[in-house]
């Protein structure tokens, strides 16, 4: 990066410009499995027999602006943009390619200065051939005798690291899962030869079942090589606080293509994790975090968070979650430092969820989408189409419904499914009216010295048709141009939000690009308030008369609200549930007020059924008989 600047590195990571992915075209789908990085380091592996450049970057520029047409934005400016950026970034990579060979016979003399006995490689997304290149040429200036290198990460994951251990014989082992619990007996072997039991070139690693057995992180050497880059002042800090998908291992998302090597979810001690979180803080003088976990522990809230709450500690954090929390679960959350959410929302659609047994519904994801924005945290989903078997028109009630919601935060990306090894897709196409399977053609540049087979052995990344022939991209194009509407006026501040005219209550609406503001009685006031979360029609109408001993809404008059609110757009239907958009824009004072009882110790844990972690639970009643 120091060298070809984040923007071009970007590019090589994505397929598409920054300023792109993060402005106003920000839908336009990433497109890592064009491996427009491992494209780079090809000539460095393979020399002169390197795939030909300029027939994969022929394949590409078309592609490009097809792809931006049909799954992204649909402006002929959109495609213009993207062909500019391309035309500049074609040339550039041209020349990364030409120079590889030196970067590694560099990057390797700097690595043999200090004369190692074991260099390992972490090999994950787009870092295969790099990392083999460098590998490659470690071997060719020191025998095995002297120097054993050692290859893991994502990319050696079962039989991937299995093609490599078979085509890379450079290499000495291959780890395959998760490499704490081997490396040191493979280090031992090269430092005591003869002492321990010899390792294959494939290992396979077993789970780590005790989080807490791991080290803390060590990141001394990496801030020690950004501390003269511009990037060094807006570094964060990386943890991991679980492993595996607890979703996953009771319902594996159809599309998704993590854990291959087990789904089991294991998480470090509470107490652990946050003292872990401080001192990597103090140690670095960075407060944000991004968690690597693919799904938070739920026990966290009500520990982690509250001890972070408690201790006023200025720690921030990025974590991915489930879209079904509740409201106060999230105010802990928000209080506790997060202040960026993944919750895994892919669509907008319930039978779409249920095709990808996400185990959540359209009024859940809304639901979450205006917490965040009410809570003023920010929430990145995606809507994915494409999956076998989607009904057409889904997406068309999808187009009708964004009007409605152009006050929440929009999609950030908006693409067709992609095919990952170990997904259940992948595993089992036919079940799923999946034809012609095959790895990415992009492999086939890639990795051109290899058979057809091994290419496919080392891909992660898979192309596909559907059985019955389908076109996604033709029944998108409401929702394409919807998404491009909303993603304009939600820039533009407009709202959807309960507001006082002098004494009176009412709701400011400014959605469609004009301004309106329309009072509520007491009673409308109160319909929307209960349906902050989701209700059914009996459950609001019920605690709308609650405790009242005279002067009880009708049934009739509640009707007539509530079909009000619908035809507003202030309520969304869903069969018998219904939800509220009408954003309480002070309810970010919750989480202030919560943060300041909790550091003036005013603050009653137990009411809330939390136990700030280091602290002893609260000893249960016993029953005298």
């Amino acid at each position: 990066m120091r060298q070809i600047g984040w923007e071009l590195y970007y590019y090589l990571s994505y397929a598409t410009p920054p300023e792109i992915l993060a402005g106003e075209m920000a839908f336009l789908p990433a497109s890592p499995d064009l491996l427009l990085g491992e494209m780079v380091f090809a000539p460095a592996l393979w020399g002169e027999a390197a795939s030909n450049w300029e027939a994969y970057a022929d394949l590409l520029t078309p592609l490009l602006e097809v792809k931006q047409h049909t799954e992204g934005a649909t402006s002929g400016g959109a495609r213009r943009e993207q062909a500019l950026h391309w035309g500049k970034a074609r040339e550039q990579i041209r020349a990364l390619r030409e120079d590889s060979p030196r970067i590694v016979r560099q990057w390797a003399q700097e690595l043999l200065r200090d004369k190692p006995r074991v260099i390992g490689f972490t090999s994950t997304f787009q870092q295969n051939v790099a990392s083999l290149a460098l590998a490659k040429e470690l071997r060719r200036l020191v025998p095995r005798e002297e120097l054993t290198i050692i290859m893991g990460g994502a990319n050696c994951e079962a039989d991937m690291g299995k093609a490599i251990s078979d085509n890379f014989p450079f290499l000495d082992h291959v780890v395959s899962g998760e490499g704490e619990g081997v490396i040191l007996d493979l280090v031992k072997g090269v430092l005591n030869p003869g002492t321990n039991r010899p390792q294959p070139r494939y290992v396979a690693a077993p789970q780590i079942e005790n989080m807490d057995s791991l080290p803390m992180p060590d990141f001394d050497h990496y801030f020690q090589a950004i501390k003269d880059m511009p990037m060094a002042k807006r570094a964060n800090l990386t943890a991991e606080s679980s492993r595996g998908c607890w979703w996953g291992a009771k319902a594996h998302c159809t599309f998704c293509g993590l854990n291959g090597s087990g789904m089991a979810y294991r998480s470090k001690d509470a107490g652990k994790f946050v003292h872990e979180l401080r001192t990597l803080a103090q140690r670095y003088g960075f407060n944000f975090f991004m968690m690597a976990d693919n799904i938070l522990d739920l026990k966290y809230i009500k520990s982690v968070f509250p001890a972070l709450i408690e201790q006023g500690d200025e720690i921030t954090m990025f974590y991915e979650t489930k879209s079904n929390l509740r409201k106060e679960q999230l105010e802990l959350m928000v209080a506790g430092g997060v202040t960026e959410l993944q919750p895994g929302i892919e669509s907008l659609s319930t039978p779409v969820l249920e095709l990808m047994d996400k185990g959540t519904t359209r009024l859940q994801n809304i639901q979450l989408i205006k917490w965040c924005e009410e809570f003023a945290i920010n929430v990145n989903w995606n809507i994915l189409f494409g999956f076998p078997g989607e009904p057409p028109e889904e997406y068309e009630d999808m187009a009708k419904l964004m009007p409605s919601l152009f006050h929440l935060p929009p999609p950030g990306g908006c693409g067709r499914i992609r095919l990952d090894r170990f997904a259940p897709y992948w595993k089992s196409p036919e079940k799923y009216k999946l034809v012609n399977v095959r790895q990415k053609w992009s492999y086939d540049y890639v990795y051109a010295m290899l058979p057809p087979e091994e290419r496919r052995r080392i891909a992660y990344y898979f192309d596909y048709d559907y059985e019955d022939a389908r076109e996604p991209h033709l029944y998108l194009r409401d929702t394409l141009q919807r998404t491009e509407q909303w993603r304009d006026g939600y820039s533009r501040g407009v709202t959807l939000e309960f507001q006082l005219d002098g004494e009176v209550p009412c709701v400011l609406d400014t959605r469609d690009g004009t301004s309106k503001k329309v009072p509520l009685s007491a009673d409308g006031l109160r319909i929307l308030k209960l349906l902050d979360s989701i209700q059914s029609s009996k459950a609001v109408f019920s605690k709308l008369n609650e405790g009242r001993t005279e002067g009880e809404v009708t049934e009739a008059a509640f009707d007539a609200l509530l079909t009000e609110f619908l035809e507003r757009g202030w309520v969304i239907r869903e069969g018998v549930r219904y939800l509220g958009l009408v954003l309480d824009r002070n309810e970010r004072q919750r989480i202030i007020d919560l943060k300041m009882a909790a550091q003036l110790g005013t603050i009653d844990w137990s009411r809330l059924g939390a136990v700030p972690a280091g602290r002893p639970a609260p000893a249960q009643a016993v029953s005298p008989h």
